[in-house]
């Protein structure tokens, strides 16, 4: 199992949750119990680029695979990765210390950029990487059970 750690600037919860009961995406200040859905299964799917979807692992029933929603810029939860959820597939890019960005390949033009916004705990979807959007950048945590 992986965790996603949002490294924005700024103070505020830091974990990607997903929140499988009604679809939603956010940010939770901590991991583990009673936050199922801050657990993830990121799978690759392509060599070369590294082509990644994220599955979420909480408890309940519902949807599960992190969704990018570039027409509006918000990122939510799909029911599975095939059409019409082309905001599923996310290209993985490697930074220095470790930081990664995630940009999502929708096929509808709009912001692309996986943003954890700490000072609200939202997520949504950024137009780039640079200054003022400083929560594209994740770490991933893995551990295992």
């Amino acid at each position: 199992m992986t965790f996603l750690r949002c490294l924005g600037d700024g103070p505020g919860n830091r974990f990607l949750v997903g929140r499988i009961g009604d679809g939603t995406v956010g940010l939770a200040p901590r991991i583990g119990p009673p936050l199922s859905g801050t657990q993830w299964n990121v799978r690759t799917i392509s060599h070369g680029p590294d082509v990644v979807v994220f599955e979420c692992l909480g408890e309940i029933p519902g949807n599960r695979f992190l969704d990018g929603r570039t027409a509006d810029g918000t990122v939510g939860l799909a029911p599975h990765t095939d059409p019409p959820f082309t905001g599923t597939r996310w290209l993985a890019t490697r930074l220095e210390h470790g930081a990664i960005t995630y940009e999502c390949l929708g096929t509808v033009e709009g912001n692309r950029f996986l943003d954890g916004r700490t000072a609200d705990g939202t997520v949504g979807l950024a137009p780039h990487t640079a200054p003022p959007f400083t929560g594209t950048k994740w770490r991933t945590e893995d551990f295992l059970e």
